[in-house]
């Protein structure tokens, strides 16, 4: 093998080394499994750190109510740190999409709001995803 196809070669392998090294750093952890609480009736401090909180508030002039979600519950709040975090929340009425909100590590907290006309609606279900700890999910019926 010549010496110009030899570092030709080892130029090739060192950049597949970089881009993979750099696609294994991109890639978080996230974790897609629907949890659940043991007890629904007690949840333990774990489940609370990570189950949504449905507030609901006034309706304005229009018919839209205020449907402020957050993670965590009983004063318990969920981190956002670079490895540990709440990377989504959606809003379901009455299981149709209301939206989703993309939350970002370490800037963000679990938290957002949608405004709605819930007239008619019987339940608001809202779903977070935590990176490490799967999706958990609170029903509200209205």
């Amino acid at each position: 093998m010549k010496r110009r196809d030899v570092l030709k070669t080892a130029g090739l392998a060192v950049a597949a080394m970089a881009v993979g090294a750099q696609a294994e750093e991109a890639k978080p952890v996230m974790n897609r499994v629907e949890m659940k609480p043991q007890d629904a009736a007690k949840p333990i401090d774990f489940e609370l750190k990570h189950l949504p909180q449905v507030t609901l508030k006034d309706k304005d002039a229009s018919g839209y109510t205020l449907v402020e979600i957050t993670v965590g519950q009983g004063g318990i709040i969920h981190p956002s740190v670079a490895d540990h975090w709440i990377d989504f929340i959606s809003l379901y009425a009455d299981d149709k999409p209301v939206g989703t909100t993309t939350l970002e590590a370490v800037t963000s907290r679990g938290a957002t709001s949608f405004a709605v006309k819930l007239d008619g609606v019987k339940t608001l279900t809202a779903k977070a995803g935590c990176n490490l700890h799967g999706i958990w999910t609170t029903t509200v019926t209205l």
